[in-house]
């Protein structure tokens, strides 16, 4: 498993934001004949909490301006405009909604490119005393053709409603001596792309949590060639055979023991 900060690609536009991009205006101004995209979370446990959306609009109007290290020529390319855009509690329920516009408008002209969603550990104890949160899974929504160039997506149309399994991993390292709470899913970020639609689009993200199903990935004590992750899971098999990540299948279909 890895860190989100590198699992979230809709952030990856804004490390090579340079020359001019700077300058732009990112000020967002929806006009009133923007669609919206309607987001709802429903949160699977009182020990979860879904973040922030992590909005990335794009500008064709406010190019940035970078130099190409071969020949030194100027190359225009879009700007970036990312923001954090905040998830609401619907009183004491489970429901978080949000809403993200299309049309950032702005000087720049701002246009909805992609965001993320998701959801986080905020709480650990409860599956173990020394236990801290650690990785969060969701999904990526993208909405241009640039933002879905990074990997693959597959297409929606309207609506849709998403509701992806995860387990628990309790992750240990020897050095430093630390446990981790993951959440773990067949893919810890789901890739998804919005046809165009004159239409408001509404994704409901429900996802499923089963805890009664926890494995353990556990760190070599040597760090050395040939040694690899123990994984230990809810049946009490134990596997090390060089694999980063657990198999969600075996985690799925596992007889707890």
């Amino acid at each position: 498993m890895i860190d989100r900060l590198k699992i979230l690609i809709i952030l990856l536009p804004m490390l090579f934001s340079s020359g001019c991009a700077s300058k732009a205006d990112r000020t967002l101004s929806p006009p009133t004949d923007t669609q919206w995209v309607n987001v709802e979370i429903k949160n699977p446990s009182p020990y979860t909490k879904p973040f922030p959306l992590e909005v990335v609009y794009i500008s064709h109007k406010c190019m940035k301006i970078s130099i190409n290290g071969v020949d030194g020529s100027r190359e225009e390319k879009p700007s970036y405009n990312g923001v954090k855009v905040p998830i609401l509690q619907q009183g004491n329920s489970n429901d978080w909604h949000a809403k993200v516009a299309m049309k950032g408008g702005g000087s720049c002209e701002w246009t909805l490119s992609e965001f993320n969603l998701g959801i986080e550990y905020t709480d650990a104890t409860h599956l173990g005393k020394d236990l801290v949160p650690g990785t969060a899974v969701g999904a990526t929504f993208a909405f241009d053709d640039i933002a879905a160039r990074n990997g693959k997506f597959d297409n929606f149309s309207g609506n849709i409603s998403i509701s992806p399994l995860y387990f628990p991993v309790i992750q240990e390292e020897i050095n430093p001596n630390k446990k981790t709470l993951n959440l773990f899913g067949k893919k810890d970020f789901l890739s998804l792309k919005s046809l165009k639609s004159p239409e408001n689009v509404n994704i409901q993200y429900k996802p499923l949590l089963n805890e009664k199903k926890t494995t353990r990935m556990v760190a070599p004590k040597e760090n050395k060639h040939g040694v690899f992750y123990s994984f230990v899971y809810p049946d009490g098999s134990v596997i090390s055979d060089g694999s980063i990540n657990p198999s969600f299948d075996k985690i799925n279909n596992s007889e707890i023991k």
